[in-house]
């Protein structure tokens, strides 16, 4: 095990701030869920939760781990077939690229409502811990989730 030298304490919510530095090289982002383990009676072991669908179309039929991803077999096709990147993708060149790259961008958190309020319309009886099984979360990020759609009067 690593010693990083950082230190946080629990607040009186029980929580604890995982420092930046940790969540750049670890690739975490705010609203990330994280697995807890149990290594010993000394150890806790924190990660970022992996979920079991497609990394590309989040597709959760037919998936198949590869390369620390889940990826469903109609990605991996396309991932398989070379002809496809010459007939379909044109290198965009300057100013333009940038400009499409950000339109095109959406924060996970954006990406995971629109998620939510999919599987909401298909499910309208389905309660918090049904949603969190469809989209492969956890029960808290589906609540977080809902009061961000609520906040924003959709």
């Amino acid at each position: 095990m690593k010693d990083t030298g950082m230190i946080r304490s629990l607040d009186s919510l029980g929580r604890i701030v995982v420092p930046v530095e940790i969540r750049m090289t670890r690739n975490i982002d705010i609203g990330d869920p994280i697995e807890f383990f149990i290594l010993n009676e000394e150890i806790i072991v924190l990660r970022k939760y992996t979920s079991t669908e497609c990394t590309f179309c989040r597709s959760l039929d037919h998936v198949t781990y590869y390369k620390d991803q889940f990826i469903c077999n109609n990605c991996l096709k396309e991932l398989g077939d070379p002809g496809r990147l010459s007939e379909e993708a044109e290198p965009l060149e300057g100013p333009a690229e940038d400009e499409s790259i950000r339109n095109s961008r959406r924060t996970k958190t954006e990406e995971m409502s629109q998620r939510l309020e999919k599987a909401m319309a298909e499910h309208p009886y389905a309660n918090q811990k049904e949603l969190a099984g469809v989209l492969g979360i956890s029960q808290a990020r589906v609540s977080q989730l809902k009061r961000k759609i609520s906040a924003t009067g959709k």
